[in-house]
């Protein structure tokens, strides 16, 4: 019994490279067939067209000759209609595939011309003759043993003879072109287009599956690339070369896997900052609980113990709570913006962080103020500054200055916190807020308190940064827009505000 699981394959089974040849060539044979047909049409039109106007031509020179009615020789009028017919007959030549034929006095003559003795056809013929001496139509088409044979025919009388004078004592023209050679002919040709145009498709199929191995190998290429692409491994890219479609298409890839590459690695610090973060504490309260343990310790220093336990389950927690709002940030609503005031949040922070007893040793202070109004998540806001400020902490000591403050400028509030601690290399400064590339997880400078900072910031559509170097204290800060998150203004709200300004100089 088979198994499935649940993603049965659908679609032709033939190779893409198959596929375009094959459309190629079928398409290339029906153009090839309809030219090979619409040309055979046209030969025996032509073949049909050259007849008719032979026997036209024929059949108007034999009218003007009798109408005339003088004999070339003598410049005398004929004598009977079987002199004239005579006469005129002997100055004919016909071609290939004609027949001119005439009746006079019951006789039956013809022109013998050099090229065949379809003449002599047509006389032996004498019901094809008779057939077409009673159709009461002056031209026509029959098929007969010898093939197609397009026909005219004319009557004329002798001179001082009424037009009423019966058929039997008139003289008659028929002249016939048997188009039996030439339409072979024009199916010889046909036949050669033909074979011409096999062997076009057939080179047309060569070089179809030519090209079609040069479209598909950068597709090829992609597909081995892809393969070559392991859960440990995400450094492969595409070779771009030209730029064509697939140029564009491979350029595309490489972008994606650049981002996954980065989500990857993003992923891989993401864990190991969490994992030291909740493993140092975790030794350390397990030890700190095995000194409680000790009955031979005072009071006094187990309760130190029992504090500082308590410390690290807090900073677990913290830990914790930050995992949470990274968890969060990718939701559509990780931020519930409002009109606040961006000096307020500041005082409010800069207030909290300078509470005794919540950063020991270290002293606080609002270095500027922004004033302004801007569309944010204040507690969002709040708790990415409060991790700028966990970080300085972290890198200063006791009796250092932590410094506060805000700013708004060209429609945006900036945030920052600065510290006096050692200037930062430029490029590990950079590293610090680029995707987690700072060694792939392995500087523990970048913590979660700045990954939850950078979430922060692109939720507000803003931008995490960080200033040092140059003897300059380091300041880490994010910089949002006013206005970015505002909610979308309706027609009626302009009229309300424009009614209630109004309003308001009226009172």
């Amino acid at each position: 019994m088979a198994r499935t699981d649940g993603r049965d394959r659908q679609g032709s089974a033939v190779s893409a490279r198959w596929r375009i040849v094959g459309w190629i060539v079928l398409t290339t044979a029906l153009a090839l067939l309809a030219v090979t047909v619409t040309m055979r049409s046209v030969m025996s039109g032509q073949v049909a067209e050259a007849a008719n106007v032979a026997v036209v031509q024929e059949i108007e020179e034999f009218r003007t000759f009798a109408a005339e009615g003088l004999d070339p020789r003598t410049a005398r009028p004929f004598t009977s209609m079987d002199a004239l017919m005579e006469r005129y007959l002997a100055r004919q030549q016909p071609l290939a595939g004609e027949a001119i034929v005439g009746v006079a006095g019951g006789r039956v003559l013809a022109a013998q011309g050099v090229a065949d003795t379809t003449g002599n056809v047509l006389v032996g013929d004498a019901a094809l003759v008779e057939r077409i001496l009673r159709d009461a139509q002056t031209a026509g088409v029959y098929e007969t043993a010898h093939g197609t044979v397009r026909w005219g025919k004319a009557a004329a009388v002798a001179a001082g003879e009424p037009a009423t004078t019966p058929p039997e004592r008139r003289a008659h023209l028929v002249v016939a072109q048997f188009t039996g050679a030439a339409q072979e002919e024009a199916n010889r040709q046909a036949v050669l287009l033909f074979g011409v145009a096999v062997g076009g498709l057939g080179l047309t199929a060569g070089i179809a599956w030519l090209v079609a191995r040069q479209i598909m190998r950068p597709i090829r290429t992609v597909r081995e690339t892809a393969e070559s692409i392991t859960a440990h491994d995400l450094s492969a890219r595409i070779p771009v070369d030209g730029r064509d479609d697939l140029a564009q298409l491979a350029e595309t890839l490489n972008a994606m896997l650049d981002r996954v590459e980065a989500s990857h690695l993003a992923q891989r610090h993401f864990i190991a900052e969490a994992r030291e973060h909740l493993n140092e504490p975790q030794r350390r309260v397990a030890a700190a609980l095995r000194e409680l343990i000790d009955e031979d310790l005072p009071g006094a220093e187990r309760a130190r113990i029992a504090c500082g336990a308590q410390a690290l389950i807090g900073r677990m927690g913290r830990t914790l709570a930050d995992l949470d709002v990274l968890a969060q940030s990718g939701n559509p609503g990780f931020v519930k913006p409002a009109r606040v005031s961006v000096g307020e949040v500041t005082a409010d922070v800069a207030a909290e962080a300078s509470r005794p007893g919540t950063h020991p040793e270290r002293h606080f202070r609002i270095e500027a103020t922004g004033h302004a109004d801007a569309w944010l998540d204040r507690a969002r806001i709040a708790d990415a500054v409060r991790q700028l400020i966990e970080n300085a902490v972290g890198h200063t000591g006791p009796g250092d200055t932590i410094r506060i403050g805000s700013s708004v400028d060209e429609g945006s509030a900036s945030f920052w916190v600065a510290n006096p601690g050692a200037p930062l290399d430029p490029e590990r400064a950079r590293a610090l807020l680029e995707s987690y590339r700072s060694a792939a997880g392995t500087d523990p400078g970048m913590g979660l308190g700045l990954a939850v900072v950078k979430a922060v910031a692109e939720a507000h559509q803003g931008t995490a940064w960080v200033e040092s170097g140059d003897g300059a204290d380091t300041r880490f800060g994010i910089s949002v827009p006013l206005e970015a998150l505002a909610p979308a203004r309706r027609p009626d709200d302009a009229f309300a505000d424009r009614l209630a300004s109004t309003l308001g100089e009226e009172s």
